[in-house]
């Protein structure tokens, strides 16, 4: 009904003109010539074209938005399901008898060869693509930046085990909770990330949503640490949290300016070969432990049976690798620092998932770590959506102007 309105006063506009235009020849006793009068009615009809096109301009920026939210919807999925799945499937592999880190580390990202098909598919790319492709860097280049990122992954990770080993699990939980507001900074700093206060917002609720836990395990943490021990730990706590949150600013910085191909084929690369370098070199330290001779031991040991362990380690490399998939593309579409947003509410979300299938008890505290993890997101979300609505008013105003200049113009030549 809106548009049948705008249509009419169109219209209505157009007959206006074409009478003021016969009103200005008849007062001056001048008629038009049969050009003359046929340029004022091209003018008319360039009018209506143009109105159309912007129709059409406006249907299609609706389209790819539409497509680019459910994309991220996809992604936030992966990183959720992949998260709450890996970490419930982790428990379950020490609870059952498990008891290897380097098998636990590795099969986070031992799931890298599903992507294998993805990558080789051949897909159709249209001509913006075609020209991006072209001036892609070197393979050595691309190689470089898969061997840096899943390098520091390495140290990050290993940064957070000794953390988990040296410290408390109040103070580990308290400490790892700090990468989103060290995301934050790093976004800032490195990707150009505006910071306003809905953005810090839920920054601040979502780091202490994933840290609220220490109240929880603060009567289980039993026994004295040495101070020696309280301060490596700390110290590689915090280097694994400005580590990580400094590897997905650096990850964004890698689409900004390395990998600008638009194709969602490059997020299953960069997930492909940052999972089979931190894959290798995950192998080469279970044979360098020699923790791989106690696995035959392990597996007979498995309370649910050798099936089970082995089930249990595939479904945890592939949901492991959904994450990275997900995480990967969160940063590719959306940002680095909205991609450990996503993250940090997984945090908060596992309990309810842990209470459902492994029967945990759903403690106040963990409603709480839930309620703020999703008031944190629910502001990450409105400061996007009030982003959104100033683009559109931006690029409205914008083309409401061109469209009066050229008209005044139009009328200009035809006088």
């Amino acid at each position: 009904m809106e548009g049948a309105h705008e249509k009419l006063l169109h219209l209505t506009l157009v007959r206006l003109i074409r009478i003021c235009i016969a009103l200005r020849f008849t007062k001056e006793k001048q008629f038009p010539s049969q050009d003359s009068l046929f340029h004022h009615i091209l003018l008319v009809e360039e009018a209506e074209g143009t109105d159309t096109s912007e129709n059409a301009k406006t249907s299609r920026l609706q389209s790819s938005k539409f497509i680019l939210w459910l994309q991220i919807f996809i992604f936030t999925f992966f990183a959720l399901a992949g998260q709450a799945v890996g970490t419930l499937l982790g428990r379950v592999y020490y609870e059952q008898g498990g008891q290897s880190r380097w098998i636990a580390t590795l099969v986070q990202t031992a799931g890298f060869p599903i992507l294998l098909p993805i990558i080789c598919y051949p897909s159709a790319t249209n001509h913006n693509e075609r020209q991006l492709s072209i001036h892609q860097p070197s393979i050595f280049v691309r190689a470089s930046v898969y061997i840096f990122l899943g390098l520091f992954q390495v140290a990050n990770s290993m940064l957070y085990t000794v953390g988990v080993q040296y410290l408390p699990a109040s103070t580990y939980s308290l400490i790892s909770g700090s990468q989103l507001a060290f995301n934050a900074l790093t976004s800032f700093l490195l990707n150009g990330q505006k910071i306003t206060p809905l953005i810090l917002n839920s920054v601040v609720l979502l780091s202490f949503s994933s840290s609220v836990i220490m109240f929880q395990n603060e009567s289980s943490d039993s026994g004295e640490v040495s101070q020696a021990s309280l301060l490596i730990g700390f110290a590689a706590t915090t280097m694994g949290s400005l580590g990580y949150a400094l590897q997905f600013s650096l990850t964004e910085l890698a689409f900004q300016k390395v990998f600008k191909s638009g194709s969602l084929k490059v997020v299953m690369k960069m997930s492909f070969f940052i999972g089979l370098f931190v894959t290798l070199t995950s192998t080469a330290g279970l044979f360098a432990s020699g923790n791989w001779k106690d696995l035959g031991k392990e597996m007979g040991e498995y309370r649910s049976g050798k099936l089970a362990y082995v089930m249990n380690l595939v479904f945890t490399a592939i949901s492991w690798q959904m994450y990275a998939v997900g995480s990967i593309g969160l940063v590719f579409k959306a940002s680095s620092l909205f991609s450990n947003v996503i993250i940090n509410l997984g945090s908060s979300v596992v309990p309810i998932f842990a209470m459902v299938f492994l029967k945990d008890k759903m403690s106040g505290l963990k409603v709480f770590s839930l309620l703020l993890g999703l008031w944190g997101y629910a502001s990450y979300i409105y400061q996007h959506y009030l982003d959104d609505l100033e683009a559109k008013a931006g690029a409205e105003t914008k083309e409401s102007s061109v469209e009066d200049d050229d008209f005044e113009a139009s009328l200009i030549q035809g006088t």
